[in-house]
């Protein structure tokens, strides 16, 4: 259920480049707004987080956008905020 209001939330607030990167939705639109150009991370994946993270840095870095990552209620539940926030933070500081 939430990851089908996720995708209706996306679908709703269109970004002009979307890609699918290991499970993460990656999406562009100039830096018009952050929802449009965020990193939401909504299906099951494989890659360790500090790859992916890397790799998403490195799409936005070449765009000169910052990394905005949205987190949502599914990603509590899968230990995400103990293994990825902290990731996030340091690389934020």
């Amino acid at each position: 259920m939430i990851t089908h209001i996720e995708e209706l939330s996306l679908n709703a607030w269109a970004a002009l480049q979307t890609m699918v990167y290991d499970g993460w939705i990656i999406r562009f639109a100039e830096g018009y707004t952050k929802r449009a150009n965020s990193v939401n991370p909504l299906y099951t994946s494989s890659i360790p987080i500090e790859e992916k993270l890397h790799y998403c840095e490195n799409l936005y870095r070449s765009r000169n956008l910052p990394v905005v990552c949205k987190i949502c209620p599914l990603f509590t539940q899968a230990n995400w905020m103990k293994n990825y926030l902290p990731v996030v933070i340091k690389k934020s500081l």
